[in-house]
């Protein structure tokens, strides 16, 4: 799964972004850009872009933006470090493209992660 946003000003909108693969293919992606949404896949209903980032509700891209996390939360029990949710950013990465294979030069990792219901 990939997460990220990008704050916004006053000459650009906020970009929200969430794509989730399995077995390195993707199976669903959505970007929000001010309030257009643009979606790849069948998005999960608990992450349904239109449910966390309502357009007819004033822009505000970190209600939205916590909506997300904490549906992130919900859905896959994933945990955040408060830090990064009370004052600031996680540590970001780029990563490579699903679609295509590393290039010259470019390392990668792979992680894989189980749900487990107890």
């Amino acid at each position: 799964m990939t997460v990220w946003s990008e704050p916004g000003d006053a000459h650009r909108p906020g970009v929200f972004h969430l794509s989730a693969a399995e077995n390195g293919e993707e199976r669903y992606a959505f970007t929000v850009r001010g309030t257009p949404v643009s979606r790849r896949g069948p998005v999960p209903g608990a992450l349904d872009p239109e449910r966390l980032f309502p357009r007819e509700e004033p822009h505000d891209e970190r209600l939205g933006e916590r909506r997300a996390l904490e549906a992130l939360v919900a859905e896959f029990g994933v945990r955040l470090p408060r830090f990064a949710l009370a004052r600031g950013r996680l540590h970001a990465f780029r990563t490579r493209s699903w679609g295509r294979p590393p290039g010259p030069g470019e390392a990668y990792v792979t992680l894989r992660m189980y749900l487990q219901r107890s």
